[in-house]
């Protein structure tokens, strides 16, 4: 029985060093949030490294209480999220994605925080349903009509990789922006 038990415990720790580590958030005011992310390549998609930068991902999203973490957040100008949300939205990772919004179905004020911004919230409007088309993390081509809370995480997230954040959202279209709060915003 001794013999069981120190084969598991090997065998979790074993697992849960290889699931991924946890990576530091990238904060507000570090130039890699304002960048055009660049696109993987098939080949780097499958590479042992961008395995692992996204189970980092994944372990760095979880480890900070997020839904979304993308590769900006984490120092890496690569064009590749992660997600997830209990319910609804199964764990996922976005690369090279291409978003269209449909219109037909309006917008919503959706309340987002930031992870690269601790400790802010504000409100943006996001489309209710969009066209969401990227590869999975097996280098597989995914097409999806997304909607509720996966449309606005991967809305969030697509911003990163386009250098946009939350904060310009509500300047350029409500103007509600409390800019002496963001001045004194923890930086990097």
């Amino acid at each position: 029985m001794n013999k069981l038990i120190a084969i598991l415990t090997v065998l979790f720790s074993l697992s849960a060093f290889a699931a991924g580590r946890e990576l530091p958030i990238t904060k507000l005011g570090n130039p890699v949030l304002r960048l055009t992310a660049r696109e993987l390549t098939q080949a780097e998609i499958t590479s042992p490294e961008m395995q692992q930068l996204m189970d980092d991902m994944i372990v760095t999203m979880k480890k900070a209480g997020g839904v979304g973490l993308a590769a900006p957040q984490v120092n890496h100008s690569l064009r590749m999220f992660v997600m997830k949300s209990w319910p609804g939205v199964p764990l996922t990772v976005v690369i090279n994605p291409r978003v269209e919004y449909i219109e037909r179905d309006g917008t919503k004020n959706s309340s987002e925080g930031c992870l690269s911004i601790p400790g802010r919230t504000v409100t943006v409007p996001r489309y209710k349903k969009i066209h969401l088309t990227y590869f999975n993390r097996k280098g597989e081509f995914i097409t999806e009509e997304v909607g509720g809370f996966k449309a606005i995480i991967s809305q969030h997230e697509y911003d990163h990789l386009n250098g946009v954040l939350i904060i310009d959202l509500v300047d350029q279209m409500t103007g509600e922006l409390n800019w002496e709060k963001y001045f004194n915003s923890p930086r990097m």
